[in-house]
């Protein structure tokens, strides 16, 4: 009986915690820096297709832009964070909190504007008429930079 009991407790203890092998730490360290890559080109390229063409300058476009400038932040600072925080810099518990948090807020504030942008479309789709009437580009422009203050 006292077999029955110790076998069962060692299949319910938890594995040893591995360390990630350089190779996979190289790896996922390139693909962030891919990734990160990929989203400053293309969301800086947004942004200045944005401010070069007034054409544009719709109040849609301010959410997409909006989007945009969250998402290259998120490129810029988030992912090099990120990649600091898998090797375990900083060391110092205030750096460490302050990096992980920013991590955290440019993430959220990129959800939001995507939020804003779905809101938006479902908007205009399914109400043409008093999305005309009630939204306004400054509006838009208030509503979607609002986020990075």
């Amino acid at each position: 009986m006292a077999d029955d009991t110790t076998t069962e407790l060692s299949t319910l203890a938890p594995a040893p915690h591995r360390t990630p092998t350089p190779e996979l730490h190289a790896a996922y360290t390139t693909l962030e820096i891919l990734v990160a890559l990929v989203a400053v080109i293309g969301n800086a390229m947004v942004i200045y297709v944005f401010r070069r063409d007034r054409r544009l300058r719709r109040r849609t476009n301010y959410y997409i832009v909006s989007l945009a400038t969250a998402d290259f932040l998120v490129g810029l600072l988030g992912i090099p964070f990120a990649i600091l925080a898998s090797v375990g810099l900083p060391r110092n518990l205030y750096a460490c909190l302050f990096t992980v948090s920013l991590l955290v807020m440019l993430c959220t504030i990129s959800i939001f504007c995507l939020v804003a942008v779905s809101v938006d479309r479902y908007w205009a789709i399914l109400h043409p008429m008093c999305y005309s009437r009630n939204v306004r580009t400054k509006t838009a422009i208030g509503e979607s930079f609002s986020w990075h203050l």
